[in-house]
């Protein structure tokens, strides 16, 4: 899955227009002379600037980072959508931020990529790697279907497991 973001104005432009507290995550719009407080739709603060809507986690990494997230994610390392500290965003690909979603409401094994599979009567996990599944584990434990997941997530995104799993 592919997400489109409109592109970012020029640093310089946000630099004239936005004052970024790195410590408070605040963004401030210093045309009006107050901190952006919009949440949109899917609770993240938002701001329309130059006729555009951008997320404001966006313009606080590329603010305090001086890096153009263009076409990757900026994720909130700990979930919480309008916490914009610095500290707390980092720069990830969809694969690596899917590392970082909460579980699905359909899930029933309590483990991201684990699941019974039902017409085989066995526990089975997987990972995906650039939109391919890959298959780790089929067998009778669920501990050992877990395990599995777990070394391929230090394998294959060891900057997200370390995260997840501090």
């Amino acid at each position: 899955m592919t997400i489109k973001y409109n592109p970012l104005p020029a640093l310089k432009d946000l630099q004239i227009n936005f004052k970024y507290d790195p410590l408070s995550g605040e963004l401030k719009n210093l045309r009006l002379g107050h901190v952006v407080k919009t949440v949109d739709t899917k609770g993240y603060l938002a701001v329309h600037f130059h006729g555009k809507d951008y997320r404001v986690h966006r313009i606080c990494y590329f603010l305090g980072t001086g890096i153009d997230p263009s076409n990757l994610q900026v994720d909130h390392k700990d979930r919480n959508r309008i916490n914009n500290k610095l500290d707390n965003l980092r720069l990830l690909n969809n694969s690596q931020q899917q590392m970082n979603t909460k579980n699905r409401k359909d899930n029933k094994s309590g483990r991201k990529g684990v699941f019974f599979d039902k017409k085989g009567m066995k526990w089975r996990s997987y990972i995906t790697i650039d939109k391919e599944k890959l298959w780790l584990y089929r067998g009778e434990s669920w501990d050992e279907a877990v395990k599995q997941r777990e070394k391929a997530e230090e394998k294959y995104y060891p900057e997200v497991f370390k995260m997840t799993n501090a």
